[in-house]
């Protein structure tokens, strides 16, 4: 595998809202869900940085459910 084709993945591993996002603003809403959702079930910290990069995301999207067990939390698509 080409260290190229493994930068992009290294790069969302070790990010939170406030420094990536999915490119495609169309998955957007359902990934700071399922992060909100990760750092809730795990009691997790929030910088002020990704809180407020959560409150902007979630702003666009008022009706985005966070995932409904501690499972589909965790999970990664």
């Amino acid at each position: 595998m080409a260290r190229a084709s493994i930068r992009p993945r290294a790069i969302q591993s070790d990010s939170d809202a406030a420094s990536w996002l999915p490119p495609n603003k169309a998955f957007r809403c359902a990934y700071v869900a399922r992060q909100v959702a990760v750092k809730l079930r795990y009691r997790l910290w929030v910088t002020q940085a990704e809180k407020d990069a959560i409150a902007t995301v979630l702003s666009t999207c008022p009706g985005q459910a966070l995932p409904a067990d501690a499972e589909a939390a965790g999970r990664v698509s």
